[in-house]
């Protein structure tokens, strides 16, 4: 009887020994992941004032522009956990791509100020270097709004997002789109 409950301990503990050694990732539908098959990689990232984590990751997908200013591109990103995911992948992507094929395309000297979230719409608050260093073309808007937009989306608790900069609302941000009201996702520019 001694030798089976030392059996069942053992086995008990070689269970609980290997539950432990996995990596700890949280699921998909937690992190905000892209759909498999259309990630160009993944990046390990390391968000401003992150401490790095060699035990729990989560994977966010941030998106890039393509070179030619025609599409974006999802990228997933392998990073800590951490409490605030969303905020996470602004950051992610304020930092632009180490991919080379890829463009940042977020304004040099744009800082999220705040990142809030209610009744499924995110309120994402940019300082004015949004508005004031960004380059004014049509694509560029499009491409802008559009990397937020489908950033903040990828998470399941986020339908829409509403861009605001000094903690307002705006029109527009270089005269192309209407950004005064919440925006939903666009799959259209999204390169498959």
């Amino acid at each position: 009887m001694k030798t089976i409950r030392l059996l069942i301990m053992a086995m008990l503990m070689v269970t609980a020994f290997a539950i432990a050694g996995c990596d700890g990732a949280a699921p998909a539908s937690q992190t905000g992941t892209a759909t498999p098959g259309n990630n160009k990689g993944v990046e390990q990232s390391q968000p401003n004032g992150t401490a790095a984590n060699t035990e729990k990751t989560m994977q966010l997908v941030v998106y890039h522009a393509t070179k030619d200013a025609m599409y974006l591109v999802p990228v997933t990103h392998k990073v800590p956990v951490d409490s605030h995911p969303a905020k996470t992948a602004m950051e992610l992507l304020l930092a632009g791509s180490k991919n080379p094929d890829l463009v940042g395309i977020m304004p040099e000297g744009t800082q999220l100020k705040n990142l809030t979230i209610k009744d499924h719409i995110a309120y994402a608050d940019f300082n004015d270097k949004l508005i004031k260093r960004n380059g004014g073309g049509s694509a560029t808007e499009i491409l802008l709004v559009s990397a937020i937009v489908n950033t903040l989306t990828e998470f399941p608790d986020i339908h829409q997002v509403q861009i605001l900069v000094n903690g307002k609302k705006i029109e527009t941000i270089s005269g192309h789109m209407d950004t005064s009201e919440p925006l939903s996702r666009s799959e259209k520019i999204i390169k498959k």
